[in-house]
C-alpha cells in the first residue's frame, strides 16, 4: 500500500550515498557492490592522515572512563545514567549501514546483541521502545541534550589514521532515532550530527576543505516524510532506494511497495545534507574535557579524598587520560597500558594530603561505639557474644560450621584514644610516605583495570588479586608496627580460643580507600598462606558481607552459556544451607557408600542443577566494621569455600591485614623481610 506525503516531500535532487562508505560522495560510488567487496576494500584501504588532534586521548578504556565524566561506561558503546545519554564511542563494529564524515555519524546503538562465529556483533533479540539504551538516546534528543563522541582506532569506516587507540571527538545532538531491519531482527540506529559546524573537525582529512561557513549554510534542505496508510506514522525517507515505514509494530515496517528492501541500500542525500540551525538551548551536562585539577582546592582536608579527587584526569601537557595511580596524585607516564604505550610526558601531580580528621569520616562518632554493641540484624548469622572475657573489647564470635569461624573484636572510645590507639594511627598514617599505591589486577574483562584501593605490603611476599612489591620490616614505620603488635594479639586470642596452633603473622598489607572506593568478593586462599588472616579496621566505617563462593553453593561452575551447565565438582562438600542441600548430601552418602556409581551420581546432581538456574549464594554474614575493630577470619577451608567484601562509607579508612606466609613458598632472598622483633612499646596487650 503507497505511503501518502505528510511534511517537505521533494524528490532527492542530489546524488545518492553508499551505506558504510567513508569519503565525500562521488557518482561512481552509488554502484553497488557486495558486502564481502565492500568489507575487503575496507580493510586494504589505505588510510588518510588527519587534520588535527583530538582534544584528549587514550590508551586504555578505563583510563578513558576515569578521566571523561561523559564517558563512565568500561564496556559497551554507551553511556546513560538516570535516563539519558551522555556519551558514545564510534569504535570497530558499526553494523551495517553506518556512515561517518565530518559533521554526521551515523550508527546503530548496542544491547541486545551477541557475538556470531567470526566475532561479529550480531542482534540476539529484537530492540524495543521500552530498552533502556533506545529511550536514554531518545530522552537526550526529546531534551536537548548535547552527547560527546569517541572514536576508536579500529573503526575503519573513516578512513582515517587515528592518533591514538581512543580519541575524543566532540559534542554532537541526535537528530534521528529509528528502527530497521537487521538481519532477522529489529534494531535501532541513530543519526548524530556536530554541535558546532562552524569549526573544522580535527578527524577531517588534512587536506580537506574548510567547513562551509554558517551564513552561507543550507538549513532548509530535509528529507521527506511520509506517513504510512497503515499505521499513520510518519518517517524519513532514508535510503534512494525507496521510502520505508519504521515502525517495527506495522505490518508494512521496512517494506518498499510491499517488499523487502534490496540487501544494498543508499542513503538519500537529502537525509545526510540535512543541518539544523545552531541552537543555544542543546548544551552538553559537562565540559568536553574537564580541567579537574582546577577545581580542587588542596587546603580543604577532605577534597585530597574525596571521589572526584581519585579519578582521573586529562594530562594538560599531552592531553592524555591518566588515572590516580599513586596515593599523593598522578603521574603521566606512570599509566601506560604497555611499554609500548608509554610516553615521556614529564607532568605529575602530588596533591597536599591534609590530615582528614576522624569527626570527618565518623558519621556518629560517639553513638557508633554504642550501636554497634547492640544491633544485629536478624537476616544474617547471629555471633556469640562475649563482653568479659577480652574486655574492654567486645568478642563477636561468627562459627561457620565445619569450616571455621569469624572472630569480631569490637573495640570502644576508651581503647581507641589510647596513646598509639587507633586515633593516633589513623592520623600518622596519613602523614607519612608508605608508598600506597593502586595496581593492576591480574584478571579482569577490561585489560589494565586497577584496584578500587591503595595498597603496599611489608614482610613477606604477598600476590592477592594483583601482584605488590613487598618491603621488609626493617623498613616498616613505627605506626606499621605499632599495628602489627595489634593484629598478632588479635590472631593469638582468637586462634588460642579454637584451639589451633598459633602461627605468628609474618606479613602485613596495607589498604588505603578514599571516598566510594571499595573491594569486591574475593578470598585470600593462597595455598601460601596460613589458616589466619586479621585485620585492623581505621577510620570511616565499612560492611563486610561473607558468602559461600558460587560452585559450593550450587554444586557446579558458573555457566559459560546461559543454557549450558558447568561442570560439576569432583569433590562436593554438601555445606550447610547450599542450593539442594538435603538433596545433594542424600546423594553423596548413597555414593559413598558405593549404593550408587560414579555415572549415577554425577547425573543425578546435574539433573538437579539443571532444575534451576546457578544463582549467587546469599550472604549469611554481615558485619559493622568500626574504628579500631579487629577481625579475624580462622579456618584452613574457611577461604576456599566462602568469599567476602567490604564497602567503606565516608572518605578515608584503612584496612591493615596481617597474614602467616609459609617460607617453603617463598624465595630464600625474601625471606628476611618477614622477619621482626617488636619492641615493648609495640606489642599490644589488648587495652
Amino acid at each position: 500500500m503507497a505511503p501518502r506525503p505528510a511534511v517537505n516531500r521533494r524528490q532527492a535532487a542530489e546524488r545518492p550515498v553508499r551505506t558504510g562508505r567513508i569519503a565525500k560522495t562521488k557518482k561512481e560510488q552509488s554502484i553497488k557492490v557486495s558486502s564481502d567487496q565492500l568489507e575487503a576494500a575496507v580493510n586494504d584501504q589505505i588510510l588518510e592522515p588527519v587534520y588535527g588532534a583530538p582534544p584528549a586521548w587514550s590508551e586504555g578504556r578505563q583510563q578513558l572512563c576515569d578521566a571523561i565524566p561523559w564517558f563512565r561506561c568500561t564496556q559497551g558503546a554507551m553511556y546513560h545514567n538516570e535516563g539519558f545519554c551522555y556519551g558514545f564511542l564510534i569504535d570497530a563494529d558499526g553494523g551495517t549501514r553506518t556512515y561517518i564524515d565530518e559533521e554526521i555519524i551515523i550508527t546503530r546503538i548496542g544491547g541486545c546483541c551477541t557475538k556470531d562465529s567470526e566475532g561479529n556483533l550480531t542482534l540476539e533479540k529484537n530492540q524495543d521502545p521500552e530498552n533502556a539504551l533506545v529511550q536514554s538516546i531518545i530522552a537526550s534528543q526529546n531534551s536537548k541534550l548535547a552527547v560527546g563522541l569517541v572514536i576508536g582506532s579500529k573503526n575503519k569506516i573513516l578512513n582515517r589514521e587515528l592518533p591514538h587507540r581512543y580519541n575524543i571527538m566532540d559534542w554532537f545532538r541526535v537528530t534521528n532515532v529509528w528502527f530497521e531491519k537487521i538481519g532477522q531482527k529489529h534494531g535501532v540506529k541513530v543519526r548524530f550530527e556536530k554541535l558546532h559546524l562552524s569549526e573544522k573537525s580535527w578527524w577531517a582529512a588534512k587536506d580537506s576543505l574548510p567547513p562551509v561557513p554558517l551564513d552561507e549554510r543550507d538549513f532548509e534542505t530535509k528529507p521527506e516524510i511520509l506517513k504510512c496508510e497503515r499505521c499513520f506514522t510518519e518517517s524519513v525517507r532514508l535510503y534512494e532506494e525507496g521510502w520505508m515505514c519504521l515502525d517495527p509494530g506495522c505490518v508494512d515496517f521496512w517494506k518498499i511497495e510491499n517488499a523487502s528492501p534490496p540487501a544494498e541500500l543508499t542513503f538519500n542525500p537529502d537525509f545526510l545534507s540535512s543541518r539544523s540551525r545552531p541552537d543555544p538551548a542543546i548544551q552538553p551536562h559537562y565540559s568536553l574535557v574537564p580541567d579537574l585539577l582546577s577545581t580542587l582546592d588542596e587546603n580543604a582536608a577532605d577534597v585530597s579524598t574525596s571521589r572526584i579527587a581519585w579519578k582521573g584526569i586529562v594530562c594538560p601537557m599531552c592531553f592524555k587520560c591518566i588515572r590516580r595511580t599513586f596515593w599523593q596524585g598522578w603521574k603521566c607516564d606512570d599509566d601506560s597500558i604497555s611499554e609500548e604505550c608509554a610516553n615521556s610526558c614529564p607532568f605529575q601531580k602530588f596533591m597536599n594530603m591534609n590530615p582528614v580528621s576522624l569527626r570527618v569520616v565518623l558519621d556518629h562518632f560517639e553513638l557508633a561505639p554504642i550501636k554497634r554493641a547492640i544491633l544485629f540484624d536478624r537476616k544474617f548469622s547471629i555471633p556469640e557474644i562475649d563482653d568479659s572475657a577480652f574486655f574492654p573489647y567486645r568478642k563477636l564470635t561468627y562459627k561457620v560450621d565445619g569450616v571455621g569461624t569469624i572472630t569480631h573484636f569490637v573495640s570502644s572510645k576508651a581503647i581507641n584514644g589510647r596513646a598509639n590507639g587507633p586515633d593516633d594511627l589513623f592520623i600518622n598514617l596519613q602523614r607519612g610516605d608508605l608508598g600506597l599505591k593502586r595496581f593492576r589486577l591480574q584478571s579482569s574483562l577490561v585489560a589494565g583495570t586497577l584496584t578500587s584501593h591503595f595498597a603496599v605490603n611489608y614482610g613477606m611476599p604477598y600476590k592477592y588479586v594483583v601482584s605488590v612489591d613487598s618491603k621488609g620490616f626493617d623498613e616498616a614505620p613505627n605506626d606499621m608496627l605499632q599495628a602489627l603488635g595489634r593484629l598478632s594479639w588479635a590472631t593469638e586470642k582468637a586462634v588460642i580460643c579454637s584451639g589451633d596452633e598459633y602461627l605468628p603473622p609474618n606479613e602485613l598489607l596495607t589498604l588505603g580507600y578514599f571516598e566510594e572506593m571499595k573491594i569486591g568478593f574475593h578470598d585470600d586462599g593462597e595455598s601460601s598462606l596460613g589458616p589466619t588472616i586479621a585485620t585492623l579496621s581505621l577510620g570511616a566505617k565499612a560492611t563486610m558481607f561473607v558468602r559461600m563462593k558460587y560452585k559450593y553453593f550450587n554444586g557446579c561452575t558458573r555457566r559459560a552459556e546461559p543454557k549450558q551447565l558447568g561442570n560439576l565438582l569432583q569433590d562436593d562438600p554438601v555445606l550447610k544451607d547450599c542450593m539442594f542441600e538435603g538433596e545433594r548430601r542424600a546423594l553423596k552418602e548413597e555414593f559413598d557408600a558405593g549404593e550408587i556409581s560414579q555415572d549415577e551420581y554425577d547425573d543425578s546432581r546435574r539433573a538437579l542443577a539443571m532444575g534451576r538456574k546457578g544463582k549467587e549464594a546469599p550472604v549469611t554474614i554481615k558485619m559493622e566494621l568500626h574504628h579500631g575493630d579487629l577481625v579475624v577470619m580462622h579456618g584452613e577451608n574457611l577461604q576456599k569455600y566462602y568469599e567476602h567484601s567490604v564497602v567503606p562509607e565516608n572518605k578515608l579508612r584503612f584496612a591493615l591485614t596481617a597474614r602467616y606466609v609459609k617460607p617453603d613458598h617463598i624465595d630464600a632472598r625474601e625471606i628476611q623481610k618477614g622477619q621482626f622483633s617488636l619492641t615493648p612499646d609495640q606489642i599490644y596487650d589488648g587495652k
